[in-house]
């Protein structure tokens, strides 16, 4: 199948690792907001597409980096949106 999966893992795995550290740890000083669930798509998209890529790629680097970073992305975003809960 090639690195298709790969490349998609990585991808959303680097916006999702960017979209939680720019808007979650700054929430946690603002308390809960609307954006708390935007970070969860693109890691859970990197998630997937990770855990497919191991499988069905070629080489399953790139997927495991990306299955790497969507994880820590989650792990951000679910710690960012319990502190701002509790803040709230």
């Amino acid at each position: 199948m090639g690195k298709a999966l790969g490349i998609v893992a990585l991808i959303f795995g680097i916006i999702g690792m960017i979209i939680s550290l720019v808007i979650m740890v700054p929430m946690w000083g603002w308390g809960f907001s609307a954006l708390a669930f935007f970070p969860y798509f693109p890691n859970i998209v990197a998630i997937i597409c990770g855990s497919i890529g191991i499988k069905k790629d070629d080489s399953p680097g790139l997927a495991i980096a990306g299955l790497i970073l969507g994880s820590i992305g989650f792990i951000i975003a679910v710690m960012g949106t319990f502190i701002g809960l509790a803040r709230w």
